[in-house]
């Protein structure tokens, strides 16, 4: 019986050292994202845009949000007006992890919302339009309609690495951005009111991590210059030494909009800014805004208005944020996008590996980006399945907790 009970001591024992030893080395476990490979049809989006097809028996105007109980934190669309029994089409763009939208609308009795899977959204193989059982006619549109990304109240966040195209540490903080876009435009051009065009972009610098000296800009790729001649532009900065510009020399009216951020380096100190937790934080980071607002009224701004409602439904699209080096004027710009020709950068260079990795990452949330030298995919648990499934799986897996350092600017 003794010798029995030794043996089976001895059997637990070698268990739990192998057990031990397998949780110490596994062979076939990543450590690190430069090793990963995704899918070639990946695009690293972490958010998806949708179309819904919604038919109202009145006239009637609708607000879309992410959650049911309608907050400004989730709003994503402001008064949309839908004409009675015309089966309207309304873009969206959601998180990709995001099931449901809500559609707020008046009654006789106040308001009611309606909840709308993202599977009846409007495809080639489903074009059924969603009956909206609003029964308050409304009939005069009183208001602009306002897109809001990634919501009204919330910011979304950028991150970069910048050593393009050498493969860094990929702690995605050498640049990190906080970002709000609202896009608002004339959807019915009434005689009796003017309505402006125009959008309001604010860039929140959250963090630099890298040495080189970048500079974040964004063009809105596909929207030109001529669509914001006459325009009234206002910059605002939270920071002294902190602005935001158009860029004007050299740009013809079929060009591109560029705004470039100026003066970033400053908030480094000889150092990094909000990647070291050894170090103090500033959590009362800058924010740059720029506010464009147009009068496209009359039928020979007819085109012109149309591009300002394109922006807004479209965005995403549009939406092309990069960081430019300041000595070489070379690039660093999301999957999708290429270079603006600031540079002498090939016109065709793509800003992805052969194994399909990246160097700029958008998230729709406002996140904590990972501390100095600490790889994200040691920082957050489901991005590797996220990576490495092409985005079918984990797609939130930025809302997951850090199981690695970070730094929480909140």
């Amino acid at each position: 019986m003794k010798r029995y009970l030794k043996l089976l001591f001895a059997a637990s024992i070698i268990t739990l050292f192998n057990a031990c030893e397998t949780d110490v080395y596994d062979p076939e476990k990543i450590e690190n994202t430069k090793d990963l490979v995704a899918p070639a049809d990946f695009d690293w989006k972490t958010t998806q845009s949708l179309t819904y097809s919604i038919t109202s028996k009145v006239n009637t105007v609708i607000s879309v949000y992410t959650d049911r109980n309608c907050t400004d934190e989730s709003l994503l669309i402001e008064n949309f007006a839908l004409k009675a029994n015309e089966a309207t089409e309304i873009p969206v763009n959601i998180p990709a992890y995001v099931t449901s939208i809500f559609v707020q609308y008046p009654t006789t009795d106040g308001q009611d919302v309606l909840e709308i899977k993202t599977n009846e959204a409007a495809t080639r193989g489903n074009n059924k339009s969603v009956i909206l059982p609003a029964d308050k006619e409304i009939d005069k549109f009183l208001w602009n309609t306002h897109y809001h990304y990634p919501s009204k109240t919330s910011r979304g966040t950028l991150m970069f690495e910048d050593l393009y195209p050498s493969k860094g540490d990929y702690d995605f903080n050498d640049f990190v951005i906080g970002y709000n876009a609202e896009v608002f435009y004339s959807q019915i051009r009434n005689a009796e009111i003017l309505f402006n065009d125009g959008f309001k972009m604010s860039f929140q610098i959250r963090a630099i991590g890298g040495t080189t000296p970048y500079r974040p800009a964004i063009r809105l790729k596909g929207f030109a210059m001529k669509n914001i001649e006459g325009a009234k532009i206002e910059f605002h900065t939270t920071r002294e030494g902190i602005s935001m510009e158009l860029l004007k020399k050299g740009r013809g009216a079929n060009d591109d909009v560029i705004f470039v951020i100026n003066g970033t380096e400053s908030l480094r100190s000889g150092g990094y800014y909000n990647t070291d937790p050894e170090k103090p934080i500033d959590k009362d980071m800058p924010v740059v805004t720029c506010e464009v607002t147009k009068d496209n009224f009359g039928f020979g701004n007819y085109d012109i208005s149309l591009q300002y409602a394109l922006l807004a439904e479209e965005l995403p699209r549009y939406f092309d944020f990069f960081i430019q080096n300041q000595d070489n004027l070379n690039e660093i710009h999301f999957k999708g996008f290429t270079p603006t020709g600031l540079g002498k950068q090939s016109p065709g260079t793509e800003f992805c590996s052969e194994e399909n990795l990246v160097w700029g990452i958008a998230v729709p949330e406002e996140i904590a980006h990972p501390a100095e030298r600490n790889d994200i995919l040691n920082v957050y648990k489901g991005f590797e399945k996220w990576v490495t499934s092409g985005g079918q799986n984990n797609s939130n897996w930025y809302g997951q907790k850090p199981i690695g350092p970070v730094i929480s600017l909140k």
